[in-house]
């Protein structure tokens, strides 16, 4: 699992939650890959995600 900012708001449509920008969340690398393809296959062409670096 990763965190990730939101960068744009959105439905998770498998999960059905809906995420607000600016709210960290967690999911994994490959969800929020398909996250960003199926915005893209929508016709955006923004990121809706910011992977966040964990400090160590």
């Amino acid at each position: 699992m990763a965190n990730f900012e939101v960068l744009k708001p959105f439905e998770n449509k498998k999960t059905g939650k809906s995420y607000k920008q600016g709210q960290e969340i967690e999911m994994t690398v490959k969800r929020s890959q398909e996250v960003e393809s199926n915005a893209k296959d929508l016709g955006y062409n923004e990121p809706f995600l910011k992977r966040i670096k964990e400090k160590k």
